[in-house]
């Protein structure tokens, strides 16, 4: 497949990015669900399931490219497998049943089920409802919505009723895996290991944490109780949030006026919660929590802005951020822009490794942040992150992630989260 190469224009890396994601796309039906199946594989082959909030990020890439019935395809997919309670995991297992990775196999539920078409366990960023308003956005397609807004209701339905474990309105995750940022240093604390280059005792430390969920056969009453590993993650929270709120608009678009309250009301129960124990006004951050006692872990990644997306977010909160971080000289200001922790940390490591967001630049963060910075009317702060991932991916590719410093591309080729500068492109152009 043809790959990406300096000069291009924007018009031929959104061509490049089609092809990688047509390349990258699996169809067929599975005879155990009787049902059709789609999805686009983040890369040809360190990647080989349907991802949940991969599918989503496809999402917005495809409504970028105008590829909305393969959109819907997708979506439909994704909630093949689903739960009569709500639950969908963050892996599907279509046709290949082995994991990927022999530690895959600690993220799924004990059962007979293993050898057929399943679910994994955990779950990931609920980006869903805000694929699906894109989806609606770009078609005005009625029946694909009235479809998918009752899946969709189920499923926040469970991720309140199931992971609200303190009853604070936060979404408490039990795996670091479950963050979708897999290795990020804020939970070296928490599995007990010194923040640091990461070495086999961090990995021992989260395998064993997936491990033993497994035995405890994921009963989240059992994990709740004994609270091995349980964290209030920024990130996670912000996009339920948002998704809470973007739910309650596709409520409202089919005339469900209880749901777009509930909805809303639940999102606002979500923002000041994360306020109330996640922001701390002394270094005007938003940490992840951990603990009876949501203890604070002070470690400064790209997620202290992820709430910055959040449109009723108090401005003297966005201001503080902004100018306090994100321009920082020892926090995030490098040539390739945004490091995936802070350059003062103990835990930045610059090159490619197993331990992934340790310090590299993903071009998911920049996406993300670039949101936040554009709808609150710091355009130049926000074109900083466009120019950085077009010149990233004219000088290496579509990679999984690159050196924030000299810009080489590692991880996974061809690979399709990097296709979000597409949709970072089309934005730009609306300015």
């Amino acid at each position: 497949m043809p790959g990406a190469r300096p000069g291009m224009t924007d018009d031929e890396i959104r061509g490049t990015v089609r092809k990688m994601l047509l390349a990258n796309l699996h169809e067929g039906v599975s005879e155990h669900f009787e049902t059709p199946y789609c999805f686009i594989q983040p890369s040809p082959t360190t990647y080989p399931y349907q991802y949940f909030w991969d599918t989503c990020l496809h999402v917005f890439i495809l409504t970028a490219l105008g590829e909305h019935e393969l959109a819907k395809r997708n979506v439909r997919s994704l909630f093949a497998m689903q739960d009569d309670d709500g639950f969908v995991g963050h892996m599907l297992f279509w046709t290949r049943v082995r994991p990927a990775k022999w530690t895959d196999i600690f993220q799924s539920r004990p059962s007979r089920e293993l050898l057929r078409p399943h679910m994994s366990a955990l779950i990931q960023p609920p980006l869903v409802a805000q694929a699906v308003q894109r989806i609606h956005a770009g078609t005005q397609d009625t029946e694909f919505l009235a479809t998918m807004v009752p899946k969709l209701k189920t499923y926040f339905d469970w991720l309140g009723s199931h992971r609200d474990i303190d009853g604070d309105g936060l979404i408490s995750i039990i795996s670091p895996f479950e963050s979708g940022m897999d290795w990020k240093p804020t939970f070296d604390e928490v599995v007990g290991v010194p923040r640091g280059v990461a070495g086999r005792r961090l990995f021992w430390r989260v395998v064993g944490t997936d491990a033993r969920n497994f035995l405890h056969r994921y009963d989240l009453r059992t994990l709740a109780r004994r609270r091995y590993f349980l964290v209030k993650e920024v990130g996670f929270n912000a996009i339920y949030a948002q998704n809470l709120q973007a739910l309650s608009q596709l409520c409202g678009e089919l005339g469900d006026d209880d749901g777009a309250r509930r909805y809303a009301d639940r999102s606002g129960t979500v923002v000041a919660s994360m306020i109330d124990t996640m922001y701390d006004r002394d270094d005007c951050a938003f940490y992840d929590v951990h603990g009876q006692t949501n203890t604070k872990i002070r470690v400064l990644t790209p997620t202290i802005f992820f709430p910055l997306v959040i449109r009723d977010l108090p401005e003297p909160i966005t201001e503080a951020l902004i100018d306090r971080h994100f321009l920082h000289k020892q926090e995030f200001d490098t040539p390739f822009p945004i490091p995936s922790v802070a350059l003062s940390d103990p835990s930045f490591y610059p090159y490619e490794s197993e331990y992934l967001w340790r310090g590299p630049t993903w071009v998911f963060y920049n996406w993300f942040v670039y949101q936040c910075l554009y709808y609150r009317g710091y355009r130049d702060e926000a074109a900083t992150l466009v120019e950085a991932i077009r010149n990233l991916i004219q000088l290496s590719g579509f990679r999984e992630y690159y050196n924030p410093f000299s810009g080489e591309g590692y991880g996974a080729r061809d690979f399709t989260w990097s296709g979000l500068v597409a949709d970072m492109l089309n934005l730009e152009e609306e300015t």
